[in-house]
């Protein structure tokens, strides 16, 4: 078990932070696919989803040539900054605003197990040691791939993955019983 730099992890990071429609030669659509920004992401799950921009089939294509995929890890870079989500749907978006889009290296890394680790206490130090700025705190990316990540036999990643998974959907099931309790 050992160390290795986030980098050495991913195969490739989708990084389309400040690009809008309006740079691409186009405007945001009523319909379409949906755009996501940081703001959409907080504790691991997407949040404020009827406010999610989106865009035609047309700038689709032109804004993200390398497209999301189940199992992507997606990370903001500010404004919230360091909020992590695990990408468990087919549906394809378009990442806009301040959110890395992390494409991993499967045979050395579990992807949920990455996610899991990217939350962790030891990594959001990590990551905040790394972050510039007073007012608004930011993290770019050759700063983010330096980021260290403990990587266990893929096996055992995979375990402590599924482990953590099953904690997290009784979390949810749990969270939708009381709100059915409380209605």
């Amino acid at each position: 078990m050992g160390y290795r730099p986030l980098g050495e992890c991913i195969e490739s990071v989708i990084d389309h932070r400040g690009l809008t429609p309006k740079k691409l030669g186009g405007d945001w659509s009523q319909f379409g696919y949906r755009a996501l920004s940081a703001k959409n992401v907080k504790n691991g799950a997407l949040v404020q989803e009827d406010a999610m921009n989106r865009v035609s089939n047309e700038m689709y294509h032109r804004w993200m040539p390398e497209e999301v995929e189940r199992g992507d890890v997606f990370i903001t870079s500010e404004a919230p900054f360091g909020e992590v989500l695990y990408w468990d749907s087919d549906e394809k978006l378009v990442l806009s605003q301040r959110v890395f889009g992390l494409k991993v290296n499967r045979d050395i890394c579990d992807s949920r197990y990455l996610y899991y680790w990217m939350q962790s206490p030891f990594f959001q130090g990590e990551l905040r040691g790394r972050a510039t700025g007073t007012t608004v705190v930011g993290l770019r990316q050759p700063e983010l791939l330096r980021c260290t990540v403990k990587l266990p036999a893929r096996d055992i990643q995979t375990a402590i993955a599924h482990v953590l998974g099953a904690i997290d959907s009784k979390i949810t099931l749990n969270k939708q019983i009381n709100g059915y309790l409380a209605a």
